[in-house]
């Protein structure tokens, strides 16, 4: 055991292994509890104790926690001439004489033939060629402090960002050198959305943007929009006010940066591509991040994602949801994505709730269906009957039962079973188990995480293959782990306990969806814990499973409009 934990640590690859040999230690620990938690058959007594594990194995799985910790969750910065060399676009290095160090393929087709100092000044407009003699006055001066500059070219690509760098272990490493990169970027309809909720921009004053960054002048811009030069001068400066920048190429520096930012953090957070990203600050003192999709006045749904997908449905089901005139709106759960987490996790439901009613009053939601998915089920339940006058109802897909028989954590699937067995027998090793499982998904083995958890030949597997979604639920894996296990030690902490106490008394109406394939929580076993429940139905979908949400849209939306009341 103690090797597992240390060879996962070292390569995160064998997170499967030491999950393993995790839950045959401790399913034999419990195995000696067994007459203790099953005194009455195969009820789980609300007060079963948690394992008594060894100080010694205890102290290693803390050690691993923080090995990991040091380690960081950033990945090692790629060679600085093997970046240069591969990259897609234009970039070169250069030493302190103007030599070139490393090249771009496209680089190379674009600069004319002759010594690298002289052909990227060729490319150059005039007051450029200042700025990169400049430039090269600075690695050689060693000043490493030398601010980037924007470099005008009179081809395409427009701009290069110039910025003084450490020199490479080839060169020697002792002195600094200039990289050159193309500041490219993608233009977008969400680019100007974002340009206008950051700044308060008008769209006169966006098209000012575009076409700086298209490299025309403010001449050349009234020319081609058939607007005064006074015009554009007065808009020109209105944008620099309103940004901060105090000039033009600081301008362009900084809308490239927020431009390619957002498209880095979509891709690395799952972000839907029409979704609109904020942070709040509540009224609780946390930070909410918040994702907004669909018309102002659509019908409105508040999402409460799972453990490991966090808005990858949503994506999916964007345009499909954006059509049928929803308008979804998804407060990453505290400890998810950039929300700040509760200071322990009896607080995170008190927390959630907060920000729930604090986001339909400032929203101006008028009665939202919440909609949970997976372990943000339970959540969804909770609240709705919490906020029974402010909420039309809760529709939950594939949400977890109540666990209240032992026989339930053998019913999960492996990787779900050894993380419920430690959240509820021995919660204080549940940090490390979730973070090692983190280092698999922050490294190249998350196909193997995935692989673990929807096992090749299993309805989900063929599933996930049938859709494409793969790409889509890993983006969403890493929203998840933004910061560490905070989220799922929450979540763990209700889902393996009968939290049917916190859904006790008057309910709005609640429909569960469960897939009839699904055997992490099983329909007949939610049936039976929602059976007494007065407004709660329980819905089997046919030829589904635990991901349903994502194989079977319709019935999600219709049980959306049942809900809401809408036609």
């Amino acid at each position: 055991m103690i090797a597992a934990i240390y060879e996962t640590v070292i390569r995160p690859g064998l997170y499967d292994s030491f999950m393993e040999a995790w839950e045959q230690h401790i399913r034999y620990e419990l195995g000696r509890l067994e007459e203790t938690i099953s005194a009455s058959g195969d009820t789980l007594p609300a007060d079963a104790p948690e394992l008594d594990i060894d100080p010694g194995l205890q102290a290693h799985f803390a050690r691993a926690y923080e090995i990991l910790e040091q380690f960081g969750r950033k990945m090692p910065p790629p060679d600085m001439v093997e970046a240069v060399r591969g990259a897609e676009g234009f970039a070169i290095l250069l030493d302190a004489a103007g030599r070139c160090i490393a090249v771009s393929a496209r680089t190379r087709d674009t600069l004319p033939d002759k010594p690298c100092h002289e052909a990227v000044a060729d490319i150059l407009v005039a007051g450029s060629r200042d700025l990169l003699d400049q430039m090269l006055a600075a690695v050689q001066a060693g000043k490493s402090d030398t601010p980037p500059v924007v470099l005008a070219t009179g081809v395409l690509p427009r701009h290069l960002m110039a910025r003084v760098v450490k020199a490479p272990a080839q060169t020697g490493g002792n002195g600094l050198a200039l990289a050159i990169e193309a500041l490219e970027y993608r233009w977008s309809k969400r680019a100007e959305a974002m340009l206008i909720a950051s700044f308060s921009l008008s769209r006169a004053e966006v098209d000012i943007v575009r076409h700086l960054l298209a490299g025309l002048s403010l001449r050349d811009i009234a020319a081609h929009t058939g607007r005064s030069e006074h015009t554009v001068r007065n808009q020109s400066k209105a944008v620099l006010a309103k940004t901060g920048a105090p000039g033009q190429v600081d301008l362009i520096r900084l809308v490239v940066f927020l431009i390619n930012q957002d498209t880095r953090n979509r891709s690395r957070r799952a972000a839907a591509p029409s979704m609109t990203r904020t942070m709040m600050r509540m009224s609780s003192g946390k930070a909410m991040q918040l994702y907004d999709m669909g018309p102002r006045d659509g019908v409105p749904v508040i999402f409460l994602h799972g453990m490991l997908e966090g808005p990858a449905a949503l994506e999916h089901h964007h345009d499909r949801l954006v059509s049928e005139g929803f308008r979804v709106l998804m407060p990453a759960r505290p400890g998810y994505g950039q929300s700040e987490p509760a200071h322990r996790p009896r607080g995170t439901i008190d927390l959630l709730q907060s920000h729930v009613v604090e986001l339909i009053e400032t929203r101006g939601l008028k009665r939202p269906v919440l909609l949970g998915n997976l372990g943000g089920a339970l959540f969804a339940h909770v609240l709705a009957c919490r906020l029974h006058d402010h909420v039309a109802g809760a529709v939950t897909c594939s949400g977890p039962a109540p666990i209240t028989r032992i026989s339930q954590f053998a019913q999960m699937a492996p990787r779900q079973r050894v993380v419920a067995y430690t959240a509820r027998f021995a919660p204080a090793l549940l940090p490390t188990v979730l973070r090692a499982g983190i280092a698999q998904i922050d490294g190249n083995e998350i196909d193997e995480f995935m692989a673990a958890l929807f096992k090749p030949g299993t309805h989900e597997y063929a599933m996930i293959e049938r859709l494409g979604v793969a790409a889509t639920m890993q983006a969403g894996f890493r929203f998840s782990v933004e910061q560490g296990p905070s989220g799922f030690a929450t979540d763990s902490h209700f889902i393996v306990r009968d939290w049917r106490h916190e859904i006790r008394g008057a309910s709005p109406r609640v429909i569960n969806l469960k897939g009839e394939m699904d055997t992490i929580a099983p329909a007949s076993i939610m049936a039976e814990a929602m059976r007494d429940l007065p407004n709660v139905e329980v819905r089997v979908v046919k030829d589904a499973g635990q991901l349903l949400i994502y194989e079977a849209p319709d019935v999600v939306i219709d049980a959306l409009r049942e809900v809401s009341g809408a036609d």
